[in-house]
């Protein structure tokens, strides 16, 4: 059993397609976890250091157009169409230092095209309280929630308003018994002295039973409603089924001294495999209460980091992906997005297979479907947000570690 939080749901977006490991690396499919004890392993390890080096390079072509063919007549406007031809290489060092038994530093320094730009992914230190409270702090992915298509409960990830910024986080995690409460703070100020408007606070409990895992947290920022959740997961014969809620609710407008305008939110999901894991199903049903709202996606290697919104009202997903284990690690993918109350779609389908060693060829079609209004249509899978194109990538990646 884990916690929601480390469970190993992939996002089931178009950039994971390009990230799987190309030099035959072990794959976990959707709902496979690792447990873990109540303390983090990375605190109870012996000192010592480790170094990682990875490279990823990529080049592609993308032809689409906006609007798709099946709007209007595109072929007699070449403004519709255009064709991107992208290239990309990245290196990443990381540094793992357990200084002692109690204190260990870590930071993960990358070095991308385009523009040759130097960025730090991570960097943040890990420190134990009488081997009895876990505390983070620095710069890192932290996630709340399960669903892997709408992670309206991954509350750390909603922002009030377009801004994009990585958070900057102090966590503490206490076990207990069979469980343990998590608190945190966290800020997306660039300022080096955020002001206290600007940080968010936040708490949540764990319980995991052998029957049941059960997750529950709220999260406030001043700037945003107050938000709480739960999770729920639970394994029925070899099929998977989660269930979450979220409720919100805020300052009238004008009055800070009461609170109203509730607002609730649920989904109800499943994973399931066949044919020996070789074909995983995941379908899940999900009602967004609070129409319109943002949440911070990280950069990825085809995207930029972003603030897609969420679309209000009924909304449904099916991803489907296919491992045959033949013919050079052959897979294929599929994502069907549906939201209802704009009758707007988005549909993914793709395969990518590994014809040498460190390196891995994929092609997508992602597509926006329904309503030319619709959200999916103006915020859809494309890299450059057209609402249907063709990508094809080849890459080459690799990577090496070090450690006494």
């Amino acid at each position: 059993m884990v916690w929601a939080d480390d469970a190993d749901f992939p996002d089931w977006d178009m950039d994971t397609l390009f990230d799987e490991p190309a030099d035959g690396g072990e794959e976990k499919s959707l709902g496979e976890s690792t447990a873990r004890g109540n303390v983090p392993s990375a605190l109870v390890r012996p000192m010592g250091f480790s170094i990682d080096a990875s490279y990823y390079f990529h080049g592609g072509i993308a032809p689409g157009w906006n609007p798709a063919p099946w709007h209007g007549d595109s072929a007699a406007n070449d403004d519709t169409f255009s064709n991107v031809i992208g290239l990309g290489m990245a290196t990443g060092i990381g540094l793992d230092f357990r200084i002692s038994d109690v204190l260990r530093v870590k930071n993960i320094i990358n070095f991308s095209y385009p523009g040759f730009i130097l960025s730090v992914d991570e960097f943040f230190f890990d420190y134990s309280i009488k081997n009895a409270v876990f505390i983070r702090a620095g710069k890192y992915g932290h996630n709340w929630g399960i669903s892997p298509n709408f992670p309206f409960s991954n509350l750390l990830a909603r922002v009030p308003d377009g801004s994009v910024g990585d958070a900057i986080m102090l966590k503490a995690d206490i076990p207990i018994g069979i469980g343990g409460i998590q608190v945190l703070a966290l800020t997306r100020s660039k300022d080096a002295e955020p002001t206290l408007k600007e940080v968010g606070y936040g708490a949540k409990y764990n319980l995991a039973f052998p029957w049941i895992d059960i997750d529950m947290g709220a999260f406030y920022l001043e700037a945003m409603p107050l938000r709480g959740f739960l999770s729920l997961k639970k394994t029925f014969w070899e099929t998977e089924v989660y269930a979450e809620g979220m409720t919100s609710v805020q300052h009238p407008a004008g009055d800070e001294d009461t609170w109203g305008n509730w607002e609730f939110s649920a989904n109800l999901g499943l994973v399931q495999n066949f044919f020996a894991a070789k074909l995983t199903v995941n379908a899940e049903v999900f009602y967004n209460g609070e129409g319109e709202t943002l949440w911070f996606r990280p950069k990825t290697v085809l995207q930029e980091a972003d603030t897609p919104p969420f679309i209000g009202g009924w909304n449904t997903a099916l991803n489907l992906r296919f491992k045959p284990g033949w013919f050079k690690d052959l897979r294929f993918g599929l994502q069907f997005l549906y939201a209802f109350q704009e009758n707007t779609a988005q549909l993914v389908p793709a395969l990518t297979f590994n014809p040498l060693p460190h390196m891995a060829m994929s092609l997508a079609v992602p597509m926006a479907l329904g309503s030319k209004e619709g959200t999916y249509y103006s915020h859809n899978a494309d890299t450059k947000n057209r609402p249907f194109s063709i990508v094809l990538v080849v890459s080459i990646s690799g990577g090496r570690s070090f450690g006494f």
